[in-house]
């Protein structure tokens, strides 16, 4: 594959994204947010605001890719929640303008969803089970996911919580863990919020995996285990041969929010794995160890 366009290439999976290509050799055109500016990995990243719609075409039609991986997004739960006109612009009209601008080149397009589209009701979601999402961000990205299903190349693929230490030079959850616990400060987990955790460099090689095939239609990709934040942090603590009393449990009910949080939205990856069963799928002990954790 040639010519690959990564959208939120200045986010924390942008950046791995942009690695994996070119460990690779892909040549590729990176767009952050209309802020982005310098450099990741050596490669220019261009600023793109995606909720203008000409100036997403003009620089679509500049780059000339032959497959976009859409990983922008307003993320943020909290702005989301805030600026929901914002997010609406950014993670729905945007897409909606790459999806049009794909479709008139003929452009594979790979998007990057959440599982945060479910309820977290009873969690194992797989393919078949209807959005429910809770929050602006989830409705957003859900949202999101309409046009590009109906465009006949492409895909959806819904990750789940990602993990792994930032390479885009700014500081991440993952990050604060590590130094939460290098330090000993406390630092307070979810005993009773599941997910499926994957780390950010299996989450890029799927996702590339995912845009080099002809797939269409949705897909889930998490982690290989069901865990709860607590349980991440408690083994984290153990890889790192750390003290996990600093590490202070809580409820959701405990931490008062603006919207609901979901309590499990792990996700099935099963046709994932039938799909793309030579893609890494690491373990978190696994993945923690390809990270350079010495324990894990």
């Amino acid at each position: 594959m040639a010519g690959v366009l990564v959208t939120g290439a200045s986010g924390q999976l942008g950046a791995y994204l942009l690695r994996e290509l070119q460990r690779r050799g892909t040549p590729l055109v990176a767009w952050g947010g209309p802020k982005a500016t310098g450099e990741i990995g050596g490669i220019a990243v261009q600023s793109v605001d995606l909720g203008n719609p000409g100036e997403t075409a003009g620089s679509f039609h500049a780059a000339q890719p032959e497959a976009v991986i859409h990983a922008a997004a307003n993320a943020r739960i909290d702005l989301c929640h805030s600026d929901p006109l914002q997010a609406e612009r950014v993670n729905v009209a945007g897409t909606r303008t790459l999806v049009e601008l794909c479709r008139q080149s003929r452009t594979r397009l790979v998007y990057v969803s959440t599982d945060l589209v479910f309820d977290g009701q009873r969690g194992g979601y797989r393919e078949v089970d209807p959005p429910a999402p809770l929050s602006v961000y989830g409705r957003t990205k859900a949202a999101g996911e309409t046009p590009v299903l109906e465009y006949k190349a492409g895909a959806v693929v819904r990750v789940s919580l990602m993990f792994g230490p930032p390479i885009n030079g700014r500081p991440n959850f993952f990050q604060a863990q590590v130094q939460s616990l290098e330090n000993r400060s406390p630092m307070t987990l979810f005993v009773d919020e599941w997910r499926t955790p994957l780390s950010f460099y299996a989450a890029a090689r799927g996702l590339v995996a995912v845009a080099e095939s002809d797939y269409c239609g949705l897909l889930h990709l998490g982690g290989p285990q069901r865990m709860s934040r607590y349980e991440m942090g408690l083994r984290l603590a153990a890889a790192l041969g750390r003290d996990a009393s600093v590490l202070r449990q809580a409820r959701q009910a405990d931490v008062p929010a603006p919207e609901p949080r979901p309590r499990d939205v792990s996700l099935d990856s099963s046709r994932f794995r039938l799909r793309f069963a030579d893609v890494d799928w690491p373990e978190w002990n696994e993945a923690l160890a390809a990270m350079g954790i010495p324990n894990a």
